[in-house]
């Protein structure tokens, strides 16, 4: 008996702590990723802003569909959507995409620069991001980390523009 309600204190104790953690860090962050593709910009661009065809090579999505000129909502294979809008576009030279929706959990944008190095083209992602909730807050930052979702993104990004 004694040993159940120590088990559960430190289990209580534990869950207290990550929470208060989670509420102490920042709820807005920022990360960034940069790559050198071995593709021209024109290509890179191409892939960028051709949503309809993303789950051809982002192997986490189902579909893409267009909601109006400036937002495409995606859909996971696990049957999540979330709803996406191009809120600035300077053709081959800057992309910014932002998280539009009610009552997520999380937030922000990604911002999309293209450099042309000759033939390859260096791209760099920057994430404004904002998390609500100070458990996945903690997650985000401490678990899975700011940065998974670009690198899988830049993963998927370049075996795509490998493939001829």
């Amino acid at each position: 008996m004694k040993i159940g309600l120590i088990i559960i204190g430190l289990v209580l104790t534990a869950i207290s702590l990550v929470l208060l953690i989670g509420w102490l860090l920042p709820v807005k962050h920022n990360a960034l990723r940069s790559i050198l593709l071995d593709a021209d910009i024109a290509q890179v661009w191409k892939k960028l802003v051709g949503y309809e065809k993303m789950p051809e090579w982002r192997l986490e999505l189902l579909k893409v569909e267009r909601i109006n000129e400036q937002v495409w909502k995606e859909t996971t294979n696990e049957g999540k959507s979330i709803a996406f809008a191009t809120v600035e576009e300077i053709r081959q030279r800057r992309l910014v995409r932002k998280i539009v929706g009610q009552g997520l959990m999380f937030g922000g944008s990604w911002t999309f620069d293209l450099q042309a190095k000759g033939q390859q083209t260096e791209l760099t992602i920057t994430e404004n991001g904002e998390v609500y909730n100070p458990l996945f807050r903690f997650v985000a930052k401490y678990i899975i980390g700011h940065h998974r979702s670009m690198d899988k993104y830049l993963q998927q990004l370049l075996s795509s523009l490998s493939v001829k």
